[in-house]
């Protein structure tokens, strides 16, 4: 008989942990679950799914592993306790690298320690269903690949971290292992300070051609349209290039929209000052 992995969820009722432990227990012939939430609304959500609470006490040094799904500006306060309490030789998961790059996980020298994140359905993923087409975030019915990294401890853990992982935000297409700092120049560097921007830019865009009369699903069929093809285009995926005229545009978007310098959020100065000022938003 296999013996089951032992998981704990902290932060179980609130959006990640609700995802990740729905997941997890699809999987009862290989999982224990344990499920420990501190608010009153997340304890409500749990019950209403029909899952016991349990005290983080009581769960942790049971757990072989230990997934924190709480927010990164809570990571420095709540890995302290949880680290404490695991036994050695066990294995703690962060969902995002923020904490563990600013140096603000909890560590300690006997456990190993790992980050897990998701890629989100790509658009250049054919999906199955029109369920999985219309699941943007992924890990309910979207395939999507995750990335990982192991912070510190043994390649034992890790690869039962990263089974764990494939599991929580399944259906898992690729899991790709890289540096910790790796992770953290995608999120946030690519998808945030520079995706994120540079796509919020595109829908106020898309409101002021609504405010100028063209019809707002016009708009938005012609900038989706437009982004997926580009998108491939731009990362090699069509045996074509842009036309002349589209590669001038770029260039005066360079010197409309873009910095001159903005390619500097690849400096390792500028992704320390970024983290530092999201997981510490009220510092100056």
């Amino acid at each position: 008989m296999r013996e089951k992995i032992i998981v704990s969820v902290i932060g179980a009722g609130g959006k990640m942990g609700t995802r990740v432990s729905n997941n997890l227990a699809k999987h009862t012939d290989d999982i224990t679950m344990y499920l420990c939430e501190n608010s009153p609304q997340g304890v409500d959500g749990i019950q209403k799914r029909g899952f016991e609470v349990i005290a983080s006490q009581e769960a942790v040094p049971k757990s072989d592993v230990i997934i924190l799904a709480v927010p990164d500006t809570l990571i420095n306060i709540v890995s302290q306790d949880i680290v404490k309490m695991m036994r050695p030789d066990t294995t703690l998961m962060i969902l995002d690298p923020a904490a563990a790059v600013a140096k603000e996980l909890a560590l300690r020298d006997d456990c190993t320690f790992a980050v897990a994140h998701p890629c989100h359905p790509s658009y250049f993923l054919d999906q199955d269903t029109p369920e999985a087409r219309q699941d943007y975030f992924g890990g309910v019915a979207g395939k999507q690949d995750i990335v990982m990294a192991k912070i510190q401890g043994s390649d034992d853990n890790f690869a039962k971290a990263r089974k764990i992982g494939e599991i929580m935000f399944a259906p898992v297409m690729h899991s790709y292992v890289m540096g910790v700092r790796d992770i953290a120049f995608l999120e946030p560097t690519l998808v945030e300070i520079l995706g994120a921007t540079t796509l919020y830019a595109m829908a106020e865009t898309v409101k002021e051609a609504e405010r100028r009369g063209i019809p707002r699903a016009a708009a938005e069929s012609f900038l989706s349209g437009h982004i997926y093809n580009l998108s491939a285009n731009f990362l090699g995926k069509l045996n074509a290039k842009v036309s002349d005229a589209c590669m001038v545009a770029i260039e005066l978007g360079n010197q409309l929209v873009l910095r001159e310098d903005w390619k500097r959020i690849w400096d390792d100065d500028v992704l320390d000052k970024s983290i530092q000022t999201m997981l510490h938003p009220t510092k100056k």
